[in-house]
């Protein structure tokens, strides 16, 4: 014999499985501790702009950076040099303190810059030499110094130990009862890319020192680094 449920009974009962099923989607989505599944923290933070969970790369400022990026406002750090200045990485260079300094006049207004490896490594140069004046005291005497590419733009120079590199150096010499004639007893040289200074010693071509050099107001004219003498002293004021 059939049974016939009443219609409202039926229709009750499809209700009810209706809403478990729902109530069992939604605890999915929200997972067991009624927390917002990681799917829906990632949609959340992607919408914010803000980082999400661990791993996330920060700079110090707090901002979110992604990996091998730099953050705005900041220099980046550790490119290599390239070109000429590879040859003046700062491991590399010649340090002041590795090296002596000569200054042979070769006439009026005319001498030539010797820089040599007295250490026990092998360095490199890569400029010009910088220039101050020492007076009789031994006071800075602050000389006018321009660069020229003389006897050509600066060469790269690798300077083994107890060899040299060489520039040219020029000036006008003047009456030392003028006032605004330098006589300076002594020169410091500064090498490329170092701020410490060495004092050079002044010798003539007899090989004897220098004891005083008129530099006029103009001051001085130095030529680049280069790996030989060859050429390197300037022809006259």
């Amino acid at each position: 014999m059939t049974v016939r449920r009443p219609a409202k009974l039926v229709a009750a009962g499809v209700t009810a499985l209706a809403a478990a099923l729902l109530l069992t989607a939604c605890n999915d989505a929200a997972g067991t501790d009624g927390q917002p599944a990681p799917a829906a923290t990632t949609a959340a933070g992607a919408a914010s702009g803000r980082p999400t969970g661990t791993g996330a790369g920060t700079a110090g400022s707090g901002r979110a950076t992604a990996p091998g990026t730099t953050p705005t406002g900041t220099a980046p750090t550790g490119t290599p040099p390239t070109g000429p200045a590879a040859t003046q990485a700062a491991g590399t260079r010649c340090k002041a303190g590795e090296l002596s300094a000569t200054v042979q006049v070769q006439g009026a207004g005319s001498a030539m810059v010797m820089l040599t490896n007295k250490g026990g490594r092998s360095c490199t140069l890569f400029g010009y030499p910088g220039f101050g004046g020492l007076r009789a005291d031994s006071s800075a005497d602050p000389l006018a110094v321009k660069r020229e590419p003389h006897p050509g733009p600066p060469t790269p120079i690798t300077l083994k130990p107890n060899t040299t590199a060489f520039a040219g150096l020029r000036w006008n010499s003047c009456d030392k009862a003028d006032p605004t004639c330098h006589v300076i007893t002594g020169l410091r040289l500064t090498p490329p890319d170092e701020t410490e200074q060495l004092t050079a010693e002044l010798l003539g071509l007899d090989g004897k020192p220098v004891t005083q050099l008129p530099v006029s107001a103009q001051g001085l004219t130095a030529g680049s680094l280069q790996p030989s003498n060859q050429g390197v002293v300037f022809a006259g004021p």
